[in-house]
């Protein structure tokens, strides 16, 4: 019987992860206001009520998708901070981190933090995980002498918006890409 639970508690987690990236997509690409719980459920083929039985409101859905992405990305990134090597060295591999975060593995992050959020409570928690996650580059970037915080916002800020510019069409890969961008922006710090 346990093993039958675990394997329910097990699916109910992979299925709530998969709400949670679509939502994070939907609220990315039409902003928090215009986003509808209706349009997520459609985009998972289910129906709209059928998201309440996992989240009471779209601001919780929200919350859910934002807090659980940044745990994903700073988990992610506080590997590369921990690990063998000079500062200077792990910072690069911050940035060439993030890129890729933001090009190729969750394009949707950043933009789930430069939206706006109508509710100040809301707002304050997403602008409370989005220092924890300049946190990790601040640390580091402390240990290379250039610990400057708005240094660090302006290299983050700059990570947010490849998206916006990167071409996966043209030249460069994303990978070749977020290696360019990191050399650039140890250069600027």
């Amino acid at each position: 019987m346990t093993a039958s639970v675990g394997r329910v508690a097990r699916k109910r987690a992979e299925r709530q992860r998969l709400m949670e990236r679509v939502a994070a997509e939907v609220f990315a690409e039409r902003g928090y206001e215009r986003a509808s719980l209706e349009e997520i459920a459609a985009r998972l083929d289910m129906r709209g009520a059928s998201l309440y039985h996992y989240y009471p409101s779209k601001e919780d859905l929200f919350l859910a998708a934002v807090q659980n992405a940044t745990a994903e990305v700073v988990a992610r990134l506080r590997e590369v901070a921990s690990s063998d090597g000079p500062a200077v060295d792990r910072l690069r591999r911050l940035f060439v981190s993030q890129a890729l975060v933001e090009l190729r593995d969750y394009p949707s992050f950043a933009p789930l933090f430069l939206m706006h959020l109508p509710d100040p409570v809301l707002d304050a928690r997403v602008r409370e995980l989005s220092r924890e996650h300049a946190a990790v580059f601040r640390e580091v970037a402390a240990e290379v002498g250039g610990g400057s915080r708005i240094g660090t916002y302006l290299a983050l800020g700059s990570l947010a918006y490849l998206r916006r510019w990167y071409d996966p069409s043209g030249s460069l890969s994303a990978e070749e890409l977020a290696e360019h961008v990191a050399d650039q922006l140890l250069h600027l710090l």
